[in-house]
């Protein structure tokens, strides 16, 4: 076996190839099984347009269209299924560079950070596949002559003789990057029982909580009399019927004041937590927005939720109303 330079060559583009084909495969699965552009409830409900950030605007653009992601979903495991083969590896590149290059962008100028390095590893690996085969490349545009080994010494004659082996690879590539999509989806967008919004009823402004979005892995918001956020989790304890649950409160008015305290006050690097946190406490205190920490026994009849402490609340669930 020589480790020539075509030859070493020939191995990173396969791993390249193969690489972004899981990849490719992973995302697309995302999209079919609905754990890509879903932000569930309480990202996005009763949310103004300008307090949405980067990352809320672009996966609400493209979750709105079922069609579109399932579209998208068919291209990226089409440019996958196309890397595989040696024969239309160029194909691939060029569909797979066409939506990358785009994805690239968006990530970066919708400050998506958390997609920012795995789409820059990709469109890096897609440009390697082009700029090494340019001389192809280039006789497809330009109409230039060439000649072509495809596969170097460093694979022996009886192994090409195996080309089959691939469509064996190919099926188990597909089944781990589907099982893998949906295990992230079983762990991590798992709905309870009172999964949905829920709006007091009758309608009153002696009850400071109004509106709860209960959303994955037991989030909830809380929207209260005088339309103030709180964010927080639920402990929920479905054999007994017991909800508790501890929520904050935050909004961008709080956040700028709480900045521009701080920016006038002369804090100590090891200082700024708690002076942070007793501006977020005078603040709460002064709007009246001070965490809300309850306890309640429950019971669902029909639509209607029913929540048992020191008084009787009733919810009526209006989560069909916020659905498209």
């Amino acid at each position: 076996m020589k480790f020539s330079k075509s030859n070493i060559l020939y191995l990173l583009r396969l791993l390249c190839r193969y690489y972004i084909a899981y990849q490719m495969f992973s995302y697309a699965f995302a999209k079919i099984l609905k754990s890509q552009f879903d932000l569930g409830l309480s990202s996005t409900i009763d949310e103004s347009l300008n307090s949405l950030n980067g990352f809320a605007l672009t996966w609400y653009y493209y979750g709105f269209s079922r069609t579109y992601g399932l579209i998208i979903a068919c291209t990226q495991i089409a440019s996958a299924l196309l890397l595989l083969f040696r024969k239309t590896e160029r194909i691939g590149v060029v569909l797979f560079l066409s939506f990358m290059v785009n994805i690239l962008l968006v990530n970066y100028f919708y400050e998506i950070d958390g997609a920012k390095s795995m789409s820059i590893r990709l469109t890096i690996m897609g440009v390697f596949l082009l700029l090494t085969d340019w001389k192809a490349f280039k006789y497809y545009f330009f109409k230039t002559n060439i000649k072509e080994h495809f596969i170097p010494e460093i694979i022996p004659s009886k192994i090409k003789n195996f080309y089959w082996i691939k469509f064996l690879i190919i099926p188990v590539m597909i089944f781990y990057s589907y099982q893998y999509i949906a295990d992230i989806k079983k762990v991590f967008l798992v709905k309870n029982e009172l999964f949905g919004v829920w709006e007091i009823f009758p309608r009153n402004t002696k009850t400071k909580i109004d509106k709860l979005y209960i959303d994955y892995d037991n989030r909830i918001k809380i929207r209260d009399t005088l339309d103030n956020q709180y964010y927080g989790a639920i402990a929920l304890d479905l054999e007994n019927k017991k909800l508790d649950f501890k929520v904050d409160h935050y909004s961008d008015r709080a956040y700028y004041f709480i900045k521009d305290s701080l920016d006038k006050l002369d804090v100590e690097e090891k200082d700024i937590k708690e002076v942070r946190s007793k501006i977020r406490e005078f603040y709460n205190t002064k709007n009246n927005t001070l965490p809300i920490n309850l306890n309640y026994s429950y019971s669902l009849k029909g639509d209607t939720l029913i929540l048992n402490g020191e008084t009787q609340l009733r919810y009526l669930n209006i989560t069909d109303n916020y659905k498209n």
